[in-house]
């Protein structure tokens, strides 16, 4: 999910999820009807790919997963004391990875991220930490 945040930023409105025995496939809808989506599988080699469809081209980026990318960032940010990410984007991110677990219980139904923002903010309301 991080990576295709990176690509399409904040805003993304619904999420589903379809689960088979090899991959999972995960589809958000952003604002302005965007669609990014990840594939994750769960079994074969550690690769990474991304596509971007844009109204004037396409564009692909792959190659072995790893932690490099993710390390780096973490090693900027101890010096500079400024996040990668803004903290909206983290939480919209953490919604957006529940959001995607929760379509996977519905069977693969659309879950509005709104709706997990609405339920987590409740569950902290409550003192619960789901």
């Amino acid at each position: 999910g991080e990576g295709l945040y990176a690509i399409m930023g904040r805003g993304c409105e619904s999420v589903t999820r379809v689960d088979a025995e090899t991959s999972s496939l995960v589809v958000g809808t952003w604002s302005g009807g965007r669609l990014g989506a990840f594939r994750g599988m769960k079994v074969g080699p550690g690769y990474y790919g991304v596509t971007v469809y844009g109204t004037k081209s396409v564009i692909h980026r792959g190659g072995e997963s790893g932690y490099e990318p993710a390390l780096r960032a973490i090693c900027e940010f101890f010096v500079s004391g400024k996040p990668p990410v803004s903290s909206e984007e983290t939480i919209e991110l953490f919604a957006f990875m529940e959001a995607a677990d929760e379509s996977k219980r519905q069977g693969g139904k659309p879950v509005a991220i709104a709706d997990v923002m609405k339920k987590a903010e409740q569950e902290l309301a409550a003192g619960g930490g789901g």
